[in-house]
């Protein structure tokens, strides 16, 4: 009786397991099927194997990957079991961003708003929810709002100054990341949620503990959720994952909750981010034919995305300007040079519209978001069946594709010798050269990144005020040039951005 059993469990396992064996190789021989070409798998933890393992960067990656399928337009890769489209061709890019983007309006990102209420937010939200939440923040990055949130932009700038000028007098290296993620911070603090952070002056400042919690993937568990947020959406949703913890649940919650009771209260109006938010919300405005209404908690994920997204991607964009601006002199003052031209066509301030007219700033910008995307990859999952360009293969609703920004940033078909700082890639003549979609630091189409002018707006102001007063160069601490950190999602440097920051003698002012 018991010999049967074990033969009858046997038998069921063996066929489960063959089962689960043919499912697999259904995927892994996916792109093969469809007449796609694509990269040979080599384990089963998919093409990106070396990343999840440690062993190389999601840049040295993308760029391995975009080498391989060199010729193509496009080729097949995996993560853990799904199958991904990879692109290489800018044209299929623009199709798929913006001339079909009705097909590819979805981001792919998997959440439970009923245990993770801060994710609903514009950057993960889909469909009619999506289209309704971003109409209606649009308003807060017009020209008219950013102007008037300048201010305070300068206001944290002044702070940022201070802090630096008590680092020089100690004659030390700074975390240049650290320094920019601080006044970011501030910055996001203050035209966001309408608080003064103290970022700058206080270490254990509160939002600053909450940004570092936010941007923290290194634990197990945060590796872990976003693996199968990524790999697999169904199981994500079956486990009820989290990506937001609870601590910062509640802080968020309770700081929006506040904010909007404080101004309530005091007639407050600052037409700044906040105001915009409260505005919806006392306004009780649906978003689209669904009568979905701005209830706190959705609030309070938009405020929370743009507290998340805002001070890391930034900070770190600041972070790499300095570095490269401390590695090259010439570069640093030419910078300097039109910055105290401005300064002397303004009364010394440094003016919205002076900003806006520093073209040299904005090539340094440019470069250094070309060379540094802080975000190498994104993607898009189709929402209806597509025909990829100049072929019979049409890929079902549901498929996902991989932009690689990184590996675009860094062909050198399309920008020569793309490991050189080179801010002459910007002039006019050489952006009407180049061809479209090959330079994409926030994405395109009507999914890019809606807070990009409020990003290139802080990340302008650091850079200015930190060479306004200060001069930029390597110390024994730094790396040149700068490795990326194993693992991250982002392009995090491996041991910081460490430079020196003295005090501009008489001759460099």
């Amino acid at each position: 009786m018991f010999f049967q059993i074990a033969i009858n469990l046997g038998l069921v396992l063996v066929g489960v397991a063959a089962i689960v064996y043919m499912l697999i190789r259904r995927q892994f021989t996916y792109w093969e099927r469809k007449g796609v070409p694509y990269i040979k798998l080599e384990s089963y933890l998919g093409t990106y194997a070396d990343v999840i393992n440690k062993k190389k960067s999601v840049p040295e990656m993308l760029k391995e990957l975009f080498g391989k399928l060199k010729g193509e337009r496009f080729g097949g890769v995996w993560e853990i079991l799904s199958p991904r489209l990879f692109l290489v061709d800018p044209d299929v890019l623009r199709d798929i961003m913006v001339k079909n983007f009705d097909s590819w309006t979805s981001r792919g990102m998997t959440f439970n708003p009923e245990v993770d209420p801060l994710s609903q937010h514009v950057a993960m939200l889909d469909g009619k929810m999506w289209k309704g939440v971003r109409t209606k923040l649009t308003p807060t990055f017009t020209s008219a709002r950013l102007k008037h949130m300048h201010y305070l932009l300068l206001e944290c700038a002044k702070d940022l100054e201070k802090y630096l000028d008590s680092l020089a007098q100690k004659n030390e290296p700074i975390e240049a990341r650290e320094v920019s993620a601080k006044f970011t911070t501030d910055v996001i603090g203050s035209c966001v949620f309408g608080i003064q952070m103290n970022s700058l002056s206080d270490e254990d400042a509160a939002f600053r503990k909450m940004g570092r919690k936010i941007t923290d993937s290194s634990s197990f568990w945060s590796r872990f959720t976003l693996l199968v947020q990524a790999s697999s959406p169904w199981l994500f949703k079956k486990l009820k994952l989290s990506l937001t913890s609870p601590d910062v649940e509640e802080f968020f919650l309770r700081i929006t909750r506040e904010a909007f009771e404080y101004r309530e209260k005091n007639n407050v109006q600052r037409h700044d981010f906040i105001d915009l938010l409260r505005n919806l919300k006392n306004t009780d405005q649906k978003l689209g034919e669904d009568d979905v209404v701005f209830d706190d908690k959705l609030l309070t994920a938009q405020a929370y995305v743009f507290f998340g997204a805002g001070f890391e991607t930034s900070s770190t964009t600041i972070g790499y300007a300095l570095h490269e601006l401390a590695v090259h002199q010439d570069i640093q003052e030419r910078l300097r040079k039109e910055l105290r031209e401005m300064q002397a066509a303004n009364k010394g301030e440094i003016t919205w519209d002076g900003l806006q007219g520093m073209k040299y700033l904005d090539k340094v910008f440019q470069e250094t978001l070309r060379k540094y995307p802080v975000i190498p990859q994104i993607e898009r999952v189709s929402v209806k069946p597509y025909q990829l360009p100049g072929t019979n293969v049409v890929l079902p609703a549901g498929s996902k594709c991989l932009i690689p920004i990184y590996a675009f940033h860094h062909n050198p078909e399309f920008f020569p010798d793309p490991e050189k700082f080179d801010p002459e890639r910007f002039t006019e003549e050489a952006k009407a050269e180049r061809r479209p979609y090959t330079f994409i630091p926030f994405g395109g189409g009507p999914r890019n990144c809606i807070g990009s002018r409020f990003a290139e707006q802080q990340s302008k102001i650091g850079i200015v005020k930190v060479l306004d007063k200060f001069k930029l160069s390597l110390c024994d601490k730094s790396q040149n040039p700068l490795r990326y950190k194993l693992g991250a999602r982002f392009l995090y440097p491996e041991r910081g951005v460490w430079i020196k920051v003295t005090h501009l003698g008489a001759n460099d002012k």
